[in-house]
């Protein structure tokens, strides 16, 4: 009995969601059904009535797509997973999605319409190689679960930057491919999901075929090779498929979140082993699944007249599923242990200061007169209008630097109190939850006010950041669990955000332009006004430096220490969110800042907490001032966000970590 119960549970869970399937179905068809019209609408419409035509070349293609769609990716999902032997792998957050999402942009936007042929390869090759960067940076940690899901923040960050930076200079095409991007399952006839068919059960019967090698590799390599498996083909092939279906779906439908990892996770979760087994629930589970997430969105979509992406939707279906997960497999980190030690020779302490302070100079100075024209360097003009521009200038460097400086605090405070180096306002969805709660609040509620918006950010970060305390309350001896949730909780936050934006019309341009993190929009008054809650908020973490100390040696022994350790983690989780929604509300949610600053002082020999807060502060404030410079001058005359530039900054620093780190 105790084996048969859990081999029920996947039985079940298809069961349920096939009956579902089938409701969803007869609600669609029950119009035609009450008039016998079922096979005719199916086969040969009645060109004379309309609902006849709109069902037939809309409802039910989409219904098709929508199947197809699910099962494809959740396939996809359960073979990236078990060759990865990681059960939080998927298409999504191994940057999959977003390779393939970044190189169809640039083939709409660049391509002429004779090569059109080539757009399913152009795709292909996207997907391909943000796996195979992301297997890169990973596999010199082990493929350990940590480090696999950080490699894939970075390079899904920076694809995604890179595709938000491309459509902000091709504004004419903003709404349509933002609204693709999405994930939108709208049918217009049968041509995508003729294409899409042939492509997944392609993929599906290959994977199928290769069930067998997948349950070798699932043994590990060692053992694998050991029974006379070629492990790298396999791998490469079995990924391969994998990845040809995800562009296939993405190629018609845009970005579908979550599929992919949700749908073989819980089908591990319920017992299921075997590949074969793995893979035939997943295909029908997946299609099930989306089917009938479809159907709901239909519904809020006819009810308020505006189009609700699809994609978007899933991801808030699907990214609490790693919430629970992550409680249910005790997913274990890996290499964690080791990025405490074995990183810790980039540079020495003084070394850095002494870098960091020249730089510093140098870089103030550069950035006020020093710019350039295209062809080469200029100084400026100290006339009238120089003077005017040099106060520009000055005013987007020290925005720039004030958040690079709040960001670096935050960061300090979150990985100290979290006791986790690899953690960030960013990564813990602080800064994605101040971010939507200024955007909902100007673009739905018409709050305008800068006073108001930071108001409504940093209780958006402080809520963000008392639910990720809560979701890991009961893991207090395993700060990995604080950047796991964190992620998921991005994860739904940024699906909200897209939702709100393909809702936003006119000001969408705007909103996309401020999420890259740009300077532009500042003004003196406003920078004042973060320096001063930056300054004071660092005085008082620099204050309480003994018993954020404390807290960094986790909470057996700060408890016996006599540190209450709820009420000062909470306490500094609360100056962390305020600090990031500040910096937030200046220049836009920036990436990395908050992670690399703080990392960097730590493994350069910032250790005591007072130290480390200032060295990271430091940091932060160079970062930014040399990412502002670069956004002004790289193309110019047009001019870059400065939170591009930073995640640049960010990702080549942690590419580089992650290579010197076998």
């Amino acid at each position: 009995m105790t084996h048969s119960t859990p081999a029920r549970l996947p039985a079940t869970l298809l069961i349920s969601l096939g009956a579902l399937s089938i409701a969803v179905l007869a609600i669609d068809f029950w119009p035609f059904l009450q008039k016998g019209l079922a096979g005719q609408v199916i086969l040969t419409p009645d060109e004379t009535d309309f609902d006849q035509i709109l069902f037939h070349y809309s409802t039910l293609p989409r219904l098709v797509m929508a199947f197809l769609c699910g099962a494809g990716l959740a396939l996809a999902g359960a073979a990236i997973q078990t060759v990865l032997r990681n059960p939080l792998a998927s298409p999504t957050t191994l940057g999959v999605g977003a390779g393939v999402e970044f190189a169809l942009t640039i083939f709409v936007l660049i391509a002429p319409a004779s090569l059109a042929i080539f757009q399913e390869a152009f795709a292909l090759a996207g997907g391909m190689i943000a796996l195979g960067a992301v297997y890169l940076i990973a596999s010199k940690r082990g493929n350990a679960t940590l480090w696999l899901i950080l490699a894939g923040m970075i390079v899904n960050l920076l694809l995604q930057s890179g595709s938000q930076i491309v459509l902000l200079f091709n504004e004419q095409y903003l709404q349509s491919i933002f609204m693709w991007g999405a994930g939108d399952l709208a049918q217009n006839g049968w041509e995508d999901t003729a294409f899409v068919l042939p492509r997944v059960m392609i993929g599906m019967i290959a994977i199928l075929a290769l069930s067998r090698p997948l349950d070798l590799l699932a043994l590990g390599d060692d053992t694998a090779s050991s029974l006379g498996a070629k492990v790298t083909v396999l791998r490469l092939l079995i990924l391969g498929f994998a990845v040809f279906i995800t562009a296939s779906v993405i190629s018609a439908a845009g970005m579908i979140g979550f599929v992919g990892l949700a749908v073989p996770a819980a089908l591990r979760i319920a017992g299921l082993t075997r590949s074969r087994d793995l893979m035939i629930h997943s295909v029908l589970t997946g299609g099930f699944a989306l089917l009938i997430i479809d159907f709901v969105v239909r519904q809020f979509n006819g009810l308020g007249g505006d189009v609700l992406p699809t994609g978007a939707a899933t991801a808030l279906f699907g990214a609490p599923f790693i919430i629970f997960i992550l409680r249910k497999a005790r997913i274990m980190p890996g290499g964690q242990s080791e990025d405490h030690h074995s990183d810790q020779e980039i540079t020495s302490k003084s070394q850095l200061s002494i870098i960091l302070l020249a730089t510093l100079v140098v870089g103030i100075i550069a950035s006020l007169v020093i710019s350039f024209d295209g062809h080469a360097l200029v100084l400026l003009d100290w006339n009238a209008d120089g003077a005017d521009i040099a106060l520009g200038r000055a005013e987007r460097t020290f925005a720039a630097m004030i958040c690079g400086a709040a960001l670096a605090v935050s960061g300090t405070l979150i990985q100290r109190v979290g006791r986790n180096p690899l953690a960030s306002p960013e990564i813990t969805g602080v800064s994605s939850a101040t971010a939507l709660a200024m955007i909902v609040a100007l673009a739905i509620f018409g709050f305008g006010k800068r006073a108001e918006l930071m108001a409504i950010g940093a209780a958006g970060g402080i809520i963000s950041l008392f639910v990720l305390l809560g979701l890991c309350r009961k893991f207090t001896h395993a700060p990995h669990y604080m950047l796991l949730n964190g992620l998921a909780l991005t994860a739904i936050l940024g699906a909200i955000v897209r939702i709100v934006l393909t809702r936003g019309g006119t000001q969408t341009s705007m909103l996309m332009s401020w999420l890259a993190g740009t300077t532009y929009f500042t003004n003196m008054n406003e920078v004042m006004i973060v320096a001063g809650i930056t300054a004071a908020l660092l005085i008082t973490a620099i204050a309480l430096r003994r018993p954020l100390e404390l807290a960094s040696l986790g909470t057996d022994q700060s408890v016996s220490l006599g540190l209450g350790i709820s009420v000062f983690q909470f306490a500094m989780m609360l100056l962390a969110a305020i600090l990031a929604a500040s910096a937030t509300l200046l220049v836009g949610p920036l990436s990395f800042v908050g992670l690399m600053a703080p990392h960097l002082a730590r493994v350069a020999g910032y250790r005591l907490a007072g130290g480390h807060l200032l060295g990271a502060v430091l940091i932060g404030v160079n970062v930014m001032m040399v990412a502002e410079w670069l956004a002004r001058n790289m193309l110019y005359p047009a001019q870059l966000p400065t939170g591009l530039i930073a995640a640049l900054i960010g990702t080549s620093y942690f590419l580089i970590l992650a290579i010197r780190n076998r």
